[in-house]
């Protein structure tokens, strides 16, 4: 599902910006909590907004509206047994699905979690175990996007590995749009295809991921922050005049050092 913003009024400006489909794509800047709304197509602005260019109007909005997930940095809830976060979920969100405990055991499934789980305390749950049941829920509806705000908040190297394997499975396999909101700049530039950054409230920048942060100098001057591999190539290229390629992986950049020095 591919949408496009066009002179999209967002606060006091006009905005335009698109989300491809099939991608993983990341937002970072100012206040992005707030832009949040806008991509969960939470309510028509002046502007257009078109959804595989049908333009989106007050009588197909909620169906396109439906077509998202999302996915809160922080999984809030007053039930402590898992499969009544799951019911909770259905009944709040009016989801109309012919059997709800095969939908259930499906979600768990893609996710790579048991069904046993369904029995279980969700406060007992590590950190990643409850971001991994976040988005079993988010999968009830079968969407075509899942907007994840921080999704890595708490996880340690190893769990966030696991979510973001996960992310790049609901990519690859299932076809789903990824937008990850984050101010994690390291994670962005590694597993994200495009970028959107916001500043004062508009769209400062977009583009895909590799060629926009390779513009380092322009984005410190604008206060965003820089993967600490761009950081450390773009030093080493200017202060010692090293000949290195920008790269996503560590272990690049060390054979492009055995290689050039």
């Amino acid at each position: 599902m591919e949408i496009k913003f066009v002179n999209y009024q967002y606060k006091t400006k006009n905005i335009s910006f698109e989300i491809p489909k099939s991608s993983i794509i990341g937002v970072t800047g100012s206040q992005i909590d707030e832009f949040i709304p806008i991509l969960c197509l939470k309510s028509l602005n002046k502007g257009q907004i078109t959804v595989n260019n049908e333009k989106v109007n007050k009588d197909n909005i909620y169906e396109y509206k439906r077509r998202i997930s999302y996915v809160d940095r922080d999984l809030n809830t007053h039930k402590n047994i898992i499969i009544d976060l799951f019911n909770e979920h259905i009944k709040r969100n009016n989801l109309t699905i012919k059997d709800p405990t095969k939908k259930i055991k499906d979600s768990l499934r893609i996710v790579g979690l048991s069904e046993d789980i369904l029995t279980k305390d969700i406060y007992k749950l590590s950190s990643s175990e409850k971001k991994i049941i976040q988005f079993a829920i988010a999968l009830l509806s079968n969407p075509n996007i899942i907007v994840l705000y921080e999704p890595f908040k708490c996880l340690d190297k190893h769990n966030e590995k696991k979510i973001i394997m996960l992310i790049q499975r609901l990519k690859e396999q299932f076809k789903k749009t990824i937008i990850i909101i984050s101010d994690n700049s390291n994670i962005l530039y590694k597993y994200t295809n495009e970028m959107i950054f916001i500043k004062n409230d508009d769209i400062f920048l977009t583009g895909p991921t590799n060629e926009v942060y390779l513009r380092v100098e322009y984005l410190k001057r604008n206060k965003f922050e820089i993967p600490d591999i761009i950081e450390f190539t773009h030093l080493a290229k200017k202060k010692k005049e090293v000949k290195i390629d920008y790269h996503k992986d560590v272990r690049d950049i060390i054979k492009d050092i055995y290689k050039h020095i």
